[in-house]
């Protein structure tokens, strides 16, 4: 056999090898019969199972040789596997669709596996000659053994994609529901996955959120700094073959306030002058990433709100110097207290964004 322009491969192959062999023998071109990681076959060979149907892909590179790709499979259900040829294209083609009697969402009934398409791949130079030869394949049993990639999957019917539904609104918080969702027998698993939409509307990487079994048709996605935040989900639908049904919705963190502080208290602490005293106030610390803190209020001799000092987030108590009582009837009284928190998304008029008011105990 004759190959020219062998350069590109002995480059190709040592940027692509992580290791290197420990014996003396050469597998810097991997398109080399006597190579014994690939026997001379053609590399990266993958597959992408659909609906009874197969598509084989490999790589192909750039040189002189190299005229046509033959494609052998075998099915792991028969009695006597064998590899046989399905089909062959013309170099430079990288792809080949197999649509030949294929059977999908094939499993063991009596294992519970699932079985599989294994594939090969060989290539036919301008001499006519197979590399490897399939009259006398090469054998992981010779000596020494040498390895004919073979690379396996199981068609599968796509399972039904979820009909995905938004929950009721929660500070920053997207629910997702597909509460009618009907498994099918060869269900696996519910993997969800989400990319952030930017201001300029671009959408970002995707990154897996976790996954959920058909027991649990939902997900709460909680990671938002901020209100205001726009996501496009995934939600896909995977069956045992591994085959995948998406579902996309675009959804945004509602622009919703805190949740009102907890345990707000104020110690009153009487001054020496008359009607003035201390406050000391104190509450259990909000865990919302977007807080921007917390807003004092006081009450009036007529029962209306007025400012006290706003407390940055970090802070879960405050000292107020210097109050003045009221008079209620001919008594003189400390003020009623309250409290709120507030986010860093402020409303469309510019004032706080506050949870509701919480009394002082």
């Amino acid at each position: 056999m004759r190959i020219e322009n062998v350069l590109p491969f002995l480059i190709l192959f040592t940027a692509l090898s992580g290791t290197s062999c420990t014996s003396d023998e050469d597998f810097s071109n991997p398109f080399d019969p006597e190579n014994l990681r690939t026997a001379g076959a053609p590399t990266d060979l993958k597959l992408t199972a659909g609906n009874q149907q197969v598509k084989v892909s490999w790589t192909h590179v750039e040189f002189d040789g190299i005229t046509k790709y033959r494609i052998y499979r075998r099915y792991t259900g028969d009695p006597n596997p064998q590899f046989q040829r399905i089909g062959e294209v013309d170099a430079p083609t990288t792809e080949f669709l197999d649509t030949k009697d294929i059977n999908y969402d094939q499993f063991d009934s009596e294992l519970g596996l699932a079985l599989s398409y294994e594939y090969r791949i060989s290539y036919i130079d301008r001499d006519g000659v197979e590399t490897p030869d399939p009259n006398a394949p090469p054998s992981e049993d010779s000596d020494p053994p040498k390895i004919w990639p073979v690379v396996s999957i199981t068609p599968s019917e796509p399972p039904p994609a979820p009909q995905v539904v938004l929950g009721d609104p929660t500070d920053l918080t997207i629910k997702l529901f597909w509460l009618e969702y009907e498994p099918p027998e060869d269900f696996e698993i519910f993997s969800i996955f989400a990319a952030v939409v930017d201001e300029n509307g671009q959408v970002g990487k995707f990154r897996s959120l976790g996954e959920t079994t058909k027991d649990r048709p939902f997900y709460f996605d909680e990671d938002f700094d901020r209100d205001g935040t726009t996501k496009v989900y995934h939600v896909i639908a995977v069956d045992r073959a591994g085959v995948e049904a998406v579902t996309k919705i675009r959804a945004t963190s509602p622009d919703l306030p805190p949740a009102p502080p907890q345990g707000f208290r104020a110690a009153i602490i009487p001054l020496p002058a008359g009607g003035r005293y201390d406050v000391y106030f104190s509450w259990i610390p909000n865990r919302e990433a977007d807080l921007a803190g917390y807003q004092l209020y006081a009450t009036s001799a007529d029962g209306e709100l007025l400012s006290r000092p706003r407390v940055d987030a970090k802070h879960s108590s405050h000292k107020f110097s210097g109050d003045q009582a009221i008079l209620v009837g001919q008594d003189l009284v400390a003020r009623e207290y309250f409290i709120t928190a507030f986010d860093d998304t402020p409303r469309a008029d510019g004032s706080l964004d506050e949870s509701e008011l919480v009394p002082a105990q």
